[in-house]
């Protein structure tokens, strides 16, 4: 697997999580990598499916099939060397659940940690995403998973799509991602916690929270979603078997 990336430096007996960003482009996992900082009881690795195995962003559900599958031929022989995997694809991507089924490790999704971690500090929790795309996309999602009540800011779109986040210059990226989190969830829509709606984002809510009032909190859906899988690991807790996850 060309992409497995080198892991953070831990002692060889840690448990280890894997953290998976589903597209082609490894330069986000890079990003990833270079986030999160490294935890003493366990130890992440990185990875991301090769192309044309996987698309190179993800824009729909046709291109989040088509990643799990990808992901799935390349690390299904592999699944027993992780305690728990992160799909840092921020929507209710279908690797999600088909890893649910086929490890009992934990996995966690940056959809679902950051929400529900965003609950337990404010009212009203507004998503910034990508491209008006994935407004109904996520809106969906969001539903789908029980946590509307969760997102009464709703969601907001940047307007740039996911690989703009990569290609275009910082400063231009910035400039609108501060913009939208200022003038639309704050301002128009009384946000008082925004979840940053993308993995290409990681490493970015310091940035966007600054520009706000002080008391809004920005939360990093990848460091959420790691943070949670984390947990889950350290209070030894696995995915059920006796329902939906059951193995045929």
């Amino acid at each position: 697997m060309p992409f497995l990336l080198s892991p953070i430096e831990a002692g060889p007996s840690l448990p280890r999580i894997l953290v998976i960003n589903p597209n082609a482009t490894i330069t986000f996992t890079e990003g990833m990598q270079r986030s999160l900082s490294p935890s003493p009881d366990i130890a992440l690795d990185f990875y991301n499916p090769s192309y044309p195995a996987a698309p190179y962003s993800i824009e729909g559900v046709y291109d989040s099939v088509t990643s799990a599958a990808g992901c799935l031929e390349e690390l299904k022989p592999q699944l027993g060397r992780w305690s728990g995997f992160v799909v840092a694809c921020f929507s209710n991507h279908p690797l999600t659940e088909a890893l649910r089924e086929l490890t009992s490790s934990p996995v966690t999704s940056i959809l679902s940690a950051p929400l529900l971690l965003a609950s337990n500090l404010g009212s009203r929790v507004g998503i910034l995403t990508t491209s008006p795309r994935w407004v109904p996309l996520l809106t969906h999602d969001i539903h789908a998973l029980h946590l509307s009540p969760l997102c009464a800011a709703g969601v907001v779109s940047s307007g740039l799509s996911v690989l703009d986040l990569e290609h275009l210059p910082r400063e231009r990226v910035m400039q609108t991602l501060t913009k939208m989190a200022k003038d639309e969830l704050e301002v128009s829509r009384q946000a008082d916690v925004i979840v940053l709606g993308c993995g290409g984002m990681v490493g970015l809510d310091r940035e966007i929270k600054a520009v706000c009032r002080e008391g809004m909190v920005v939360i990093d859906p990848v460091v959420a979603g790691v943070e949670v899988c984390g947990s889950l690991v350290r209070m030894r807790l696995q995915t059920g078997k006796l329902g939906i996850y059951a193995q045929s």
